[in-house]
């Protein structure tokens, strides 16, 4: 008797969650095969302007930190804009708010001071390495890329998570990976752009621009109404540390492929992977990332020193969209290298490297995304704010460091 009371209610509840893991595997498949289409525009963009890195090699170091910087901000933005449409704060309306303001100002303000921030970084790791790249190249490099991308991502941001919502998809599902990939199609052609910019002017218009954008970018933010900037102040107080460090990790992950950069050379095909192999191991991150944050702010999960089931599943679901992706990765790299007669290693090698780092980057995404949301959420730290960009950074070096490990373990590189 008390089995027939179960079973009515079990099988419904089994039917709903396999309902919801189902539509969870359906939008973030959509959203991760559209971040890979368009990494690989990112990975093409590498191997023909591979001639751009001989001329200026510390361009390596910068890419990773770059193209992660702008997922961090603005991955964050986009989450934040997920919890704010859960939470009912906003509408997904395009009508201009005080929280949408801050949001904007704080996420420009921050792409300016991350801008400056690796553009040192990479030269002092340039010069570590005995690579010759001048501070002045750099910083504005850095800075005119960075503010570039900014402006487009800015729009995108909102019309993804707006635009999602209103179709009655989860935002966390999508706004990450997508903004993930629009971020990946602009930075680094503004970078290769900024560059070309930048080797056309004189050491003298270098020094009087390069000292204009530090006082334009370390004064404006400072000067921001003192009305309504609760949630800008926090926004900086919390971003700005976490950005540092990533920035630093982002720096090591260039200096990891550095290390390579003969190989890399000789073997362009395999530039063809790094964007998409690094921005599809973040934004696997970027979803688990915005789910456990909307969850601990509606209450849905507490925290716990081991995962329970509900994560579990997650990190399964995890799993298995690494194995869809990452061999989405090798195919789509293999054969665009094959098309347009890039140098490249043969298709089962691609596969095999790729599917092997994308599973070990994706086990080490799971646990630190979980242990960083729940930490930051119990301390009293918002979670959107950083849990997506310690994720991404993370993604940059240990990815760099498993793929570049598995090539070196097969003999590849």
């Amino acid at each position: 008797m008390e089995m027939a009371k179960k079973i009515p209610v079990s099988i419904p509840a089994i039917s709903i969650a396999r309902s919801i893991l189902g539509r969870d595997l359906a939008e973030s498949l959509f959203s991760l095969f559209l971040c890979t289409v368009g990494d690989l525009f990112t990975g093409i963009a590498m191997g023909i302007f591979t001639g751009y890195l001989e001329m200026l090699p510390a361009l390596l170091i910068l890419i990773p930190p770059t193209i992660g910087m702008r997922g961090n901000i603005f991955a964050s933005l986009g989450s934040r804009l997920g919890t704010y449409l859960h939470t009912g704060e906003i509408s997904p309306s395009f009508k201009m708010n005080p929280l949408l303001s801050q949001n904007i100002y704080s996420s420009m303000a921050l792409t300016g001071i991350s801008g400056i921030l690796l553009g040192f970084l990479s030269t002092l790791v340039s010069h570590l390495l005995g690579m010759k790249a001048s501070i002045y190249d750099m910083v504005l490099i850095s800075i005119i890329a960075g503010i570039l991308s900014a402006i487009v991502m800015l729009l995108f941001t909102f019309i993804i998570a707006f635009l999602s919502f209103r179709k009655g998809w989860d935002p966390d599902n999508t706004t990450a990976p997508l903004i993930t990939l629009i971020g990946d199609m602009v930075t680094l052609p503004f970078l290769f752009l900024s560059f070309l910019v930048i080797q056309g002017l004189s050491i003298l218009a270098k020094q009087s621009l390069f000292i204009a954008s530090l006082l334009t970018i370390l004064i404006v933010p400072a000067i921001y109404p003192r009305k309504e900037r609760e949630v800008y102040a926090r926004i900086m107080r919390e971003s700005l540390p976490i950005l540092s460090v990533c920035g630093i990790l982002g720096t090591v992950s260039g200096f990891v492929l550095t290390t390579r950069i003969e190989g890399f050379i000789s073997v362009p095909g395999l530039l063809i992977l790094i964007p998409p192999f690094l921005e599809d191991g973040g934004a696997i991150g970027s979803i688990l990332a915005s789910r456990l944050s909307s969850a601990l702010h509606l209450g849905h999960l507490e925290y716990e020193k081991f995962a329970s089931r509900s994560v579990l599943r997650l990190f399964a679901l995890s799993h298995t969209l690494s194995i869809f992706v990452f061999s989405l990765v090798a195919v789509f790299g293999y054969a665009s290298a094959f098309l347009l007669g890039i140098r490249t290693l043969p298709f089962p090698c691609i596969l095999l490297a790729s599917v092997m780092a994308g599973e070990l980057l994706t086990l080490i995404v799971n646990l630190v995304t979980y242990y960083v949301a729940i930490r930051s959420f119990k301390i009293g730290m918002d979670p959107d704010n950083v849990t997506i960009p310690i994720i991404t950074s993370t993604v940059d070096l240990m990815g760099s460091m498993c793929f570049v490990g598995i090539l070196v373990l097969l003999g590849m590189v």
